[in-house]
Formats: C-alpha cells, structure tokens, sequence
C-alpha cells in the first residue's frame, strides 16, 4: 500500500488497544547485546545502538523497520524478551498506518509467528494482541478512499495485506473474520468486493491469490471461501445503492 497516503483512522478503541499493549509489556526491557543480523544488507551497529538508546513509545519507524529486517532467528531467552519490550511499539506505529517494514505491513509481525504467541505466551499477552487486530480491522474498514489506476479507480487501502500480516503472525484468522462480518455496510461490502478479485477456484476450492500466503494454503481457502459465499454476494449488490455513488461501480462490479 502506499502508506504515506493513507489517514490513519485511530478509533478509541484502537488507541485503547495499543495503550493495552504498552501497559500489558512494560515489564519487558530492553538490555543489550540486541540479537540482530549485522550482513551488509542488514542493521549496522550504529542503528543497533540507536534502538537501544531510544525510548520506546520514540523509536521512529525506519529504526525499527532496519530491526525487521535485520530480525533472524528466535529464541525465548534473550530475542522473545527484546521482541515483547519492542512489540506496542510496533502496534502503535502500525496504528498509525506506518508499518516498521520494508516489505509492507504483510511481514513486519512475522516474528508473532515464529513464537507461536497463541499457545506459549501468557493469556493477557495473546488477548491484547488480538483485541489489536480486531480494533485495527475495524477501524480500517471505513476508509474507502479511492485512488486511480490504469485499470480504473480501485481501493487506496487494501485490507487483505492486513489479514495476511494476521495470518502470518498466527493470529487468530477466523476471529478477524468474525470482525469484518459483523462491521456495516456499505463499508465492509465495498472491501469484500474488492479482495474477491483474487480469489481463484482450484480444484473445486476457492483460494485466495496472494504470494504471501503461497506456503499457507489452509488460510488462503480460510480466505477464499469466506470470500465467495452467497452471504458476501447478497452484501455487494445491495452495496451500491447505500452508496450512492458510481465512483465504486467499478470495484462493486469486480467483486461480483
């Protein structure tokens, strides 16, 4: 997405959730040496130095996204401890629309992944986690900016990157879902529409197309066929007349 574009839309609930965060992991500190990969194509040591010495909630999002890069490896003795310590950080600058990554905001929670959060972490520290990713869904969902392309007008803010970064800290998908399928219309319907354009049937099974989720096919079809039931079909058509506007016949259209 192009970040620097988009508003970012800080609901209380939102805020709430990132204050959560902080106060939930504020037991965490940071204490050198920071575990990092210092190759030539990743944190040097001067930046290393830097995040060590920067408080927290101060931490700017290109320091922290040379610490994503740089983030190899894990373990719970030293790298978990210095990934908690940083982690409300990196929700309240995702929050705020500027993903700590330099590869979008679909990678930037991988290491969520590699710890296995859901099942190893204490109860307080998954459900404040995921509390954020319901909030951040939600509060997403209103954006419907468009932007010109091309192909014609298509969605500034493009919430399946927002699920794969979900899938791929091994969040709880289904429950994200539940959050976009209770949120109202038109708004939800119009993202609906949107995604549907890269759902493809195989072999009887409607998977979702994306090159991050190529090594996660049970979340791919998770998404797909959420995507393409006759519920989410019924949603999009009704779409454009509360909307009103033909500015979104284009992605409507594309949805159906």
């Amino acid at each position: 997405m192009f970040w620097d574009r988009i508003e970012p839309v800080v609901t209380d609930r939102v805020k709430a959730a990132v204050d959560d965060a902080y106060e939930v992991f504020s037991n965490y500190q940071m204490r050198a040496p920071l575990v990092f990969c210092d190759c030539n194509v990743c944190m040097t040591h001067e930046q290393a130095r830097a995040l060590l010495s920067t408080p927290l909630r101060m931490i700017p999002q290109e320091l922290l996204a040379e610490y994503t890069n740089s983030a190899h490896g894990y373990d719970r003795e030293l790298i978990e401890t210095q990934f908690k310590y940083l982690l409300p950080r990196y929700l309240d600058l995702i929050a705020d629309c500027k993903p700590p990554s330099h590869q979008d905001i679909e990678t930037c929670l991988d290491r969520l992944g590699s710890a296995g959060y859901r099942t190893s972490w204490p109860a307080r520290e998954v459900e404040v986690i995921g509390e954020f990713f319901d909030a951040f869904v939600e509060a997403n969902l209103v954006n419907l900016h468009l932007l010109k392309w091309p192909v014609g007008l298509r969605l500034e803010f493009d919430m399946i990157d927002v699920l794969v970064m979900v899938v791929r800290a091994s969040g709880d998908l289904e429950r994200v879902l539940d959050v976009f399928d209770k949120a109202p219309d038109p708004e939800a319907a119009v993202h609906m529409a949107s995604m549907r354009a890269d759902v493809e049937n195989t072999d009887g099974r409607h998977l979702y197309r994306n090159a991050f989720l190529e090594d996660r096919p049970a979340e791919a079809a998770m998404i797909g066929e959420w995507l393409m039931r006759d519920s989410v079909t019924e949603r999009i058509m009704e779409a454009a007349g509360l909307l009103d506007d033909p500015s979104y016949d284009g992605v409507l259209e594309m949805g159906l």
